[in-house]
């Protein structure tokens, strides 16, 4: 038995009596020059014989495949709801997003160590016409390095979380200046003064890391006897627990710390409960991100919620922009979106 042949456009034509010139005009929703009855029964005819829309052809006939190249992985919850953001966007524009990444759960966190293996999987999305790109830091610096002169075959892209003094496509970041000044003042009120900032590695792929410790310490430093010291994770960010552990074992012992993620102030709280500290009474510990384990910690960390919802929205909807409208041409630019600071049990006054 032959399999059931897939209905065409000139069936659907023939069954509603009209050319295959209306019935392709109507069924993309141009109807504005046909009448009710001729719509109604071309859509009932597409209906009953089960005809979809061949969008490879479509793309042929446009140059638009309707579709974006989403170069992120989910490493952990925050990126996981920044697709989430950026599918539910898409999907709303009839956008089909194609998601790709290279390596494991493992080794994620430093795959720009093979810069070329990232060009590979970009060209893979781009010699599928994919018609814009959304990256995480590490593509995007492999795009920048060698793929820069896209933005003159107008491929829109937009990278989160990374910033450039040469911006070379549209970027989304968090408010690292609103944010921390939040964390930098709740820690100021409960009257701490000796405040350390512990930060991850500060690479070219992970300028949020070096804006969020920056803005931090600028915002410690408006209070005249307070003092912020800052302490860095190794180039691969593999000794957290280790730093923390000299940290807090230093005779200038902080009464607070502000880790730059919520990862980091887990390695906090791994060497306190080495070195006998008790968070909060002897220590406040404050993260970044809100991540799906920061509540369950013990105790609760109070830490700075993300929009990590809102932050993929605005990267999907800053590409539809530029293919579709208001930024069709514009300059580059920078969205910053808003955090909000999360208090729970991991902070308290100051001991005297």
């Amino acid at each position: 038995m032959e399999p059931p042949r897939v209905p065409r456009l000139k069936d659907v034509a023939a069954a509603a009596n009209v050319s295959v010139s209306a019935a392709s005009k109507i069924l993309r929703g141009d109807q504005s020059r046909f009448g009710e009855d001729t719509c109604r029964r071309v859509a009932e005819a597409a209906k009953r014989l089960g005809w979809r829309r061949n969008l490879l052809v479509s793309g042929i006939q446009t140059g638009r495949t309707q579709t974006v190249g989403v170069m992120i992985p989910p490493y952990d919850s925050f990126w996981v709801n920044v697709l989430s953001g950026i599918h539910r966007r898409l999907a709303e524009a009839d956008y089909l997003p194609i998601t790709v990444w290279q390596g494991d759960l493992d080794h994620m966190p430093h795959f720009e160590a093979d810069e070329q293996e990232g060009v590979r999987q970009i060209n893979r999305l781009l010699d599928r016409r994919v018609d814009g790109l959304i990256m995480w830091p590490s593509f995007g610096l492999a795009y920048e390095d060698h793929l820069a002169d896209l933005h003159e075959k107008n491929v829109p892209v937009v990278v989160i979380d990374h910033s450039s003094d040469n911006p070379f496509c549209d970027a989304v970041t968090t408010n690292e200046t609103q944010a921390t000044k939040a964390v930098a003042k709740h820690l100021l009120d409960l009257g701490h003064r000796r405040i350390a900032c512990i930060s991850t590695r500060e690479s070219k792929s992970q300028t949020w890391a070096l804006e969020r410790r920056d803005a931090f310490e600028n915002a410690v430093h408006q209070q005249p006897d307070a003092q912020c010291m800052s302490w860095r994770l190794n180039p691969i960010g593999s000794n957290g627990v280790e730093v923390a552990r000299e940290l807090l074992g230093s005779e200038l012992r902080p009464s607070a710390v502000f880790a730059v993620t919520d990862h980091e102030a887990a390695c906090v709280y791994e060497a306190a409960a080495s070195l006998g500290l008790s968070i909060p009474a002897d220590l406040s510990v404050v993260g970044f991100a809100d991540l799906d384990f920061a509540v369950s910690m013990a105790p609760p960390l109070s830490t700075v919620r993300q929009r990590p919802l809102e932050i993929g929205a605005h990267a999907a909807s800053m590409v539809l922009d530029r293919l579709n409208g208001p930024l069709a041409g514009e300059p580059l630019g920078c969205a910053k979106i808003d955090a909000d600071l999360i208090l729970r049990e991991s902070t308290g006054p100051a001991r005297r």
